[in-house]
């Protein structure tokens, strides 16, 4: 099983690390949107639609699961994420 990291930058590699130390059975790969940080400064459409697109990827990779490492996409838009997917 694959499991994806979100993130806006580099700090969820932390949790990753975290997670893939407790659990290394798994495969992990890791989306960090440097292109676009810091998040808490943009419009809510526009984290919603920059996180949807790096969840798609992870998805696309495979991933049966995808982790919101980043505070302000999980604070912004988890749930509409999960009502939408």
């Amino acid at each position: 099983m694959k499991i994806g990291f979100f993130d806006s930058g580099r700090g969820g590699l932390l949790v990753a690390k975290s997670v893939q130390d407790l659990m290394p059975q798994y495969e992990y790969i890791y989306y960090g949107d440097t292109a676009h940080v810091p998040y808490g400064e943009r419009a809510e459409s526009e984290i919603y639609s920059l996180t949807k697109k790096g969840v798609a990827y992870l998805f696309e990779q495979d991933c049966a699961l995808v982790v919101l490492a980043c505070n302000t996409a999980s604070a912004e838009t988890l749930r509409k994420l999960q009502d939408d997917w």
